[in-house]
């Protein structure tokens, strides 16, 4: 059997037998291999993510938290602020009317004071006035003989008249 072109049948399923061999050990070997290890990286690629998103939410969750703390925080703060303030308010009203109520009682006592050292010293003057009258009476009667009523009253008028 003459086949054109030399072509022989036995040689063409050979090399397709080859072929085929070829190719199944390259897929065994190769693509098989590769195509495991490319499935397990994307695998992991894709663990690595949803990781790297978990702990991302994680840490927005904590910001949250974090966030609100510190605005209870800050309307914790203010509170006490307020509260402290009112409080150092109403000392200082304390004091303050401690203050006035000490300043009325020192000047009340001053006013006292002042009166009994008045009344004191006019009754001081008084008693040398009536010392000096009667010293002066004594005097203008030893001296004088029947006038000495008239002159301790003259002596009494002048003395009001340069006063």
């Amino acid at each position: 059997m003459n086949i054109p072109l030399n072509i022989d049948w036995q040689q063409i399923l050979l090399h397709l037998l080859n072929f085929v061999i070829l190719a199944g050990g390259l897929y065994l070997l190769l693509y098989k291999p590769v195509k495991t290890f490319m499935e397990k990286r994307q695998q992991y690629y894709q663990e690595q993510d949803a990781k790297a998103a978990k702990t991302l939410a994680d840490a927005e969750k904590t910001a949250a938290e974090v966030r609100q703390q510190l605005k209870n925080a800050d309307a914790d703060a203010a509170a006490k602020l307020a509260a402290a303030q009112k409080s150092a308010d109403a000392a200082m009203q304390r004091q303050l009317s401690d203050a006035r109520a000490q300043a009325e009682q020192i000047l009340a006592d001053a006013h006292a004071a002042a009166q009994r050292e008045h009344d004191k010293l006019l009754s001081d003057a008084q008693k040398e006035l009536k010392d000096l009258a009667v010293t002066a009476t004594e005097k203008l009667v030893l001296q004088s003989d029947g006038d000495a009523f008239d002159q301790f009253l003259d002596a009494a008028e002048r003395g009001k008249s340069h006063a």
